[in-house]
């Protein structure tokens, strides 16, 4: 059109709109992983190797995905509703191995976040990348929050800091002058728990007596249980990966030293107890924050059964009792509710509605629980805990539910 000519209404008008459509357009196609009928998510864990135990997380979240899937899919905030496509990678719980997945689901499977990454040195190791890359990693699996990648990601399980609280409460009140040995991980996950135990301890009559570390690549527990045993200790408490942390239950047992011990969620699940030995394991306590699930039949509650019947669907790879994968199935149940919640189809909607989630239900948790997170000034989902002794066969609750909503510290 030459200068000084105008141009037709009815054609500005089409212009104009054309314009704002491919604005839109732009704008949608530059959120990776998501279209108009799916979104894909990454998970990575170990699903072999050593600690393969843990690769449950990832097939617990499977299964909840699935079902959403089997009904249509989930529901977002601009009408349409999205299938989960969900790209799965082992990396047998080695950090290089959790960046180099990462760096291929990001940059060649175009995934629009992460769910579930397990472990905490894995997260910290993807942290300054998915910091940089705006790729949100949220409900990790690791009971560290405060990683290096605060902007993009969200814990789901109790910080290793509100476990250490509840099992110091314990002590103060049923063995008040307890002489403690405690067997570590050596990374921040024993870290963040010893600080806490310790400032939850402080001016009470229970003591820290020795400590020894470990690691998940250890081949045995025997020269630091020994050293314990050795020590004085009148009570064990364990925070170990699950391979490491049974070894212990059953040193503690079979060594006749038989301590009072508090495991951590790490390595309490059902399957380890009974690779260790039941018997081994008898009297033991830890925590959880999911219902107790003691049967595959039909037990009334409408989230079990749920549960129960997702996990027969999807073929898992794990025992219904196994808490590993039900915390799996209940990060997917958050999943798929956060991105019913989110108000926009981007990265930044699923990061506003992850840390700012209000009183959401799931249906695993114990009832009195429920997610819990606002931005800026709590980061914890879940933070309350329920302790449990074994009795041989199965958990049994101590106490009342312990509650720290809005406490926690890291």
């Amino acid at each position: 059109m030459r200068p000084g000519l105008r141009m037709p209404k009815m054609l500005l008008t089409a212009a104009v709109f054309a314009l704002a459509v491919g604005t839109v357009s732009a704008r949608a196609d530059q959120t990776p992983g998501i279209t108009d009928s799916t979104v894909k998510i990454g998970i990575t864990g170990p699903l072999t190797g050593p600690v393969a135990v843990v690769g449950a997380v990832a097939e617990g979240i499977r299964a909840r995905v699935e079902a959403a899937n089997a009904k249509g899919g989930v529901k977002m905030s601009d009408g349409k509703t999205r299938k989960i496509e969900l790209v799965i990678k082992d990396d047998m719980l080695d950090p290089q191995r959790t960046l180099a997945n990462v760096r291929e689901m990001v940059e060649q499977d175009k995934v629009f976040a992460l769910v579930g990454t397990a472990a905490t040195p894995n997260n910290v190791a993807i942290g300054r990348y998915i910091e940089q890359r705006k790729v949100p990693n949220v409900f990790m699996y690791s009971g560290v929050h405060k990683l290096n990648a605060p902007h993009e990601e969200i814990g789901f399980v109790p910080a290793f800091s509100t476990e250490a609280t509840s099992f110091a409460t314990y002590l103060k009140n049923n063995k008040p002058a307890a002489k403690v040995a405690i067997l570590y991980l050596n990374t921040e996950t024993g870290e963040t728990f010893m600080k806490a135990f310790d400032k939850a301890i402080e001016g009470s009559g229970v003591k820290v007596v020795d400590r020894q570390p470990v690691t998940s690549q250890d081949p045995t527990v025997e020269t630091q249980l020994t050293a314990l045993k050795a020590s004085g200790a009148d009570t064990l408490v364990i925070i170990a990966a699950p391979q490491q942390g049974g070894e212990a239950i059953r040193f503690q047992a079979e060594s006749g030293w038989k301590p009072l011990t508090l495991v951590t969620n790490l390595s309490s699940a059902y399957p380890i107890l009974q690779a260790v030995g039941l018997e081994n394991a008898k009297g033991i306590i830890t925590s959880n924050f999911l219902k107790p699930i003691v049967s595959p039949g039909k037990t009334g509650d409408a989230g079990i059964d749920q549960y129960l019947a997702d996990i027969a669907a999807a073929k898992v790879n794990f025992v219904f009792a196994n808490t590993i994968g039900q915390v799996g199935y209940a990060t997917g149940d958050a999943l798929v509710e956060a991105l019913g919640q989110m108000k926009e189809q981007t990265r930044a909607a699923l990061l506003e509605t992850v840390f700012n989630i209000q009183k959401w239900d799931n249906p695993l948790l114990l009832d009195g629980i429920k997610l819990n997170t606002k931005a800026g000034s709590d980061i914890f989902p879940i933070e309350a805990l329920q302790l449990y002794q074994f009795d041989g066969q199965k958990y049994v609750p101590v106490g009342k539910l312990l509650d720290f909503e809005g406490t926690t510290e890291e």
